[in-house]
């Protein structure tokens, strides 16, 4: 059989590896987790309206985008008025599933701020943004794969 001394050796050898093998482990658990939060990948679905008052076209070249959580983004909405008189008007925004708003983050958005037009005056305006990650950790959206944002400009006497 074994001597105490070389006993005590092999419970020692053993002992650093269970701990070798655990500590990968636990690092390979650490980047998968890691690595499919970022890798999260949503289509955003852009949507434009325009208030009938307003003698605008309001548009976006791209109405679906997919978007990687974390990542910041920036997207050119294309505005004419097509009026014969100058006119403002003021957008706001709607994210749907509505408890997603708030982790969509708005860095910078026309949206804030009220838009004059002269006749037939074009003009792109955007918005930079990102999908907050801690949105991945939330189990409500655990499944989720598109998102959708309405943009609507109203008239600045209704706005």
């Amino acid at each position: 059989m074994f001597k105490k001394k070389e006993f005590f050796k092999i419970y020692l050898t053993s002992f650093f590896l269970l701990i070798i093998i655990i500590s990968i482990c636990v690092a390979i658990i650490y980047e998968k987790q890691t690595k499919d939060s970022n890798q999260k990948i949503i289509t955003l679905n852009l949507n434009t309206k325009v208030e009938d008052d307003l003698s605008w076209n309001f548009s976006t070249i791209n109405n679906a985008m997919e978007v990687k959580v974390g990542q910041l983004y920036k997207v050119d909405f294309n505005v004419e008025n097509y009026g014969s008189k100058k006119s403002s008007g003021k957008a706001i925004y709607n994210v749907e599933p509505g408890k997603l708003k708030k982790y969509f983050v708005e860095i910078d958005c026309f949206c804030y701020k009220k838009q004059t037009l002269l006749p037939g005056e074009i003009s792109t305006y955007s918005i930079t943004f990102y999908i907050d990650p801690k949105m991945v950790n939330d189990s409500r959206f655990k499944d989720l794969n598109s998102m959708g944002i309405s943009y609507t400009f109203l008239d600045s006497k209704n706005g």
